[in-house]
């Protein structure tokens, strides 16, 4: 008989327990999607001989802006801090035409009689400085940081 000396396996060594830890751990944030899995508006072609006369005209947005918008970390912050402005953004894209803009005007604070009427002084509530905030970080994105266009202007 030979008295070869006993190897264990490795394989079936006991796992060590897992110390405990103090802090909780915090779940992994919802990872962002891509951007090319957006549905995008549809965005037509820009001519390649603009019109002089529509030159001043206001653009559609191009997908470049759509993206700066979607990537702006200060509308993300706006959103996720404002709940309701999502709920507000709904129910503005679905009306369409003349509602579509008093509705718009309400949100933002801005009445045709108060502006032919500049001693008539209103003070906001927090859903219409939220919104405007919203505006401000959407127009920024869209701007891309050229400051030697118009802007928004809410005096």
């Amino acid at each position: 008989m030979t008295n070869a000396p006993h190897v264990s396996n490795p394989t079936h060594l006991p796992t060590p327990a897992p110390a405990p830890t103090a802090t909780p751990t915090l779940q992994d944030p919802l990872p962002l999607r891509p951007l090319t899995t957006l549905k995008w508006p549809y965005v037509p072609d820009i001519s390649a001989y603009p019109d002089p006369l529509t030159r001043d005209d206001p653009k559609p947005l191009q997908q470049h802006h759509y993206e700066a918008i979607a990537t702006s970390s200060t509308t993300r912050t706006l959103l996720r801090t404002n709940p309701r402005l999502c709920d507000l953004l709904t129910s503005i894209d679905a009306l369409r035409g003349a509602e579509r803009e008093e509705a718009l005007q309400r949100a933002l604070g801005v009445d045709s009689r108060l502006l032919k009427n500049d001693a008539a002084a209103c003070s906001l509530d927090e859903d219409t400085s939220a919104f405007r905030e919203l505006a401000e970080a959407v127009e920024v994105a869209v701007r891309g940081g050229q400051g030697n266009v118009l802007g928004l202007d809410w005096e």
